[in-house]
């Protein structure tokens, strides 16, 4: 009788804990849908600015960071860490790594309804090159499921 109290204790209090997981779990302001993302890139010393590079991506609670994938590096593999939220703001750290270069960034995104807009620092490795990222986004309709 006491193992079968103690088991159904147990899962009492393992369903409590995700319950109160997923509540705290602080919600942005987001409308999720199909985002169309506008990255522009800064290279210093660049005598031309680069153009603009256009990219959709489903953006939901559980996927926030919009995708930094190159469709010319398809090996290339990005970690994400540090991600916090604090309001309608994500912030994070990413480590990309590609044909043995790596690079290195730190990035915030303002979310609001239906609009985004961010910052990304990057630096690539082994040049110590840095550059700077500024992303716009907006919903463009919903997510083909």
């Amino acid at each position: 009788m006491f193992r079968k109290c103690l088991c159904l204790t147990t899962i009492a209090l393992v369903m409590l804990c995700s319950v109160a997981c997923q509540a705290d779990k602080p919600k942005v302001d987001i409308q999720e849908g199909l985002w169309e993302i506008t990255t522009v890139i800064k290279l210093p010393g660049m005598p031309m600015q680069m153009p603009p590079v256009k990219s959709t991506q489903c953006i939901s609670q559980d996927d926030l960071i919009p995708q930094t994938q190159q469709p010319d590096q398809p090996d290339q593999q990005c970690d994400i860490s540090n991600m916090t939220t604090t309001g309608n703001t994500v912030t994070y750290d990413m480590v990309c790594s590609s044909q043995g270069n790596t690079m290195k960034a730190n990035s915030s995104i303002t979310y609001e309804k239906n609009k985004m807009q961010g910052n990304m620092t990057a630096t690539m490795e082994p040049s110590n090159m840095t550059m700077t990222y500024t992303l716009t986004g907006k919903r463009i309709g919903d997510c083909g499921r």
